[in-house]
């Protein structure tokens, strides 16, 4: 019975032994696996190496770059203002350069005005009797006339009073009677029968009759009155419509003639002080052109002493060769004041300077083609030149005309070539 008991348990050990055998050789076999694996993993490794010493690489690259960068940065802080402008492009453009000069104006007033009419170049066409106008052709504001031209004319056959035809026939049947009491004085005088104070007082009535008859004469056509422009111009306005029904004495239309003008401003009243030392003033038109007084053959005409129902005081600038304007307009006037005597400020055209962000700059010429484009600070303004209180010295030189556009020469060439590049 025990044998069988032995037999098995020799037949298990044996099975034991063969699975552990094969066991080990699978173990040894994964090792041999492992071992490959490491040397894949320390492969890796070597190409991760050659990976970082390629981004050493482009590091260093990044760093050279860099350098060149700040390299160009540095010759740029050696004359961060300078500006390059050649011969050539000054030739393309509106471009002139000014010393600076001392000015002696101090501060300046700038005020609207409007433009007027001198009084000698302006009339008015007025109804002599009541009745309905009626153009006399086509009749339009802004037309030339001729002096003597029929503008309107009045019927008064349905008016009851002051009807033309009947002063008409009132001063001709006056003028005739008139003219026969003369002729018989004369006569009578001859032979002593009438004084010569006597032939004297019908010769003066006759006259005055005679001149009202001529008059109306003229002026007088078909029954209606003829009124005719006083004087060459234009038709500058129309006070009434055709067919309206006008009272004797009423306006009619304004006529013009080119020549003279008044330039009218009003002032607060608190710089009335100030009028009293006007040095020098200059007209600015719509357009932005600055015409000094001399240039339109001006003169302050007149500056008032008391301020009006508006607490303003008039000030009349009168201009005689004011042409790129028409009366009715507005400019503006730059009323400028004059500093102690000796005193002096620089000054540079109005034109010269150029503003970023509020401040002011000047482009200043070094030579050749060279500029510095510098900052300023600036006072006031007479509307020509503008004093420059910080920044500039005298006898410098700065662009005058054409400063816009260096600005916007620069503005292009500043341009970084490499924006948007990334290293």
């Amino acid at each position: 019975m025990k044998r069988p008991i032995y037999y098995a348990l020799a037949l298990f050990f044996a099975f034991a032994i063969s699975a552990c055998s094969h066991s080990h050789e699978h173990s040894h076999e994964g090792h041999e696996h492992s071992h490959e694996g490491h040397a894949h993993s320390h492969e890796s490794h070597e190409h991760s190496h050659e990976g970082h010493a390629h981004s050493h690489e482009s590091h260093e690259h990044s760093h050279e770059g860099h350098a060149h960068s700040q390299a160009a940065a540095a010759h740029d802080a050696v004359a961060p203002n300078i500006l390059h402008f050649s011969k050539e492009q000054q030739k393309m453009i509106e471009f002139a350069i000014e010393k600076v000069k001392p000015s002696s104006f101090n501060g300046a007033v700038k005020v609207a005005a409007r433009v007027e009419a001198a009084p000698g170049n302006v009339t008015t066409v007025v109804a002599t009797n009541a009745g309905r106008v009626h153009y006399a052709g086509n009749v339009v504001e802004g037309k030339d006339v001729r002096a003597g031209e029929a503008l309107f004319s009045l019927d008064g056959s349905n008016v009851t009073e002051n009807d033309a035809a009947v002063k008409f026939a009132e001063a001709e049947s006056n003028y005739r009677v008139a003219k026969a009491d003369y002729e018989r004085k004369a006569s009578l005088y001859k032979d002593n029968v009438v004084s010569l104070k006597e032939l004297q007082t019908a010769e003066a009535a006759l006259k005055q009759a005679e001149a009202h008859y001529n008059s109306m004469q003229g002026n007088f056509s078909n029954g209606k009155m003829v009124l005719k422009a006083p004087m060459a111009g234009y038709i500058a306005s129309l006070l009434v419509d055709n067919g309206a029904y006008v009272a004797a004495g009423t306006p009619l239309a304004q006529i013009q003639r080119s020549g003279e003008v008044n330039i009218v401003a009003e002032l607060p009243v608190r710089f009335a002080s100030a009028l009293t030392n006007i040095a020098g003033v200059n007209i600015e038109l719509t357009d932005g052109t600055v015409c000094s007084l001399d240039e339109v053959e001006g003169r302050v005409l007149a500056v008032g002493r008391s301020a009006n129902s508006c607490n303003m005081v008039p000030v009349t600038v009168a201009a005689r060769r004011l042409d790129a304007v028409v009366p009715g307009s507005i400019v503006t006037l730059h009323l400028s004041m004059s500093l102690p005597e000796g005193q002096t400020r620089l000054a540079v055209p109005r034109t010269a300077l150029v503003e970023e962000m509020g401040n002011f700059f000047v482009f200043v010429h070094k030579g050749g083609d060279a500029f510095e484009k510098r900052e300023v600070r600036i006072g006031a303004t007479d509307g020509r030149y503008t004093q420059v209180l910080r920044g500039l010295h005298s006898g410098e030189a700065v662009v005058s005309k054409g400063a816009v556009s260096l600005k916007l020469s620069h503005g292009a060439a500043a341009l970084d070539p490499h924006a948007g590049h990334v290293h």
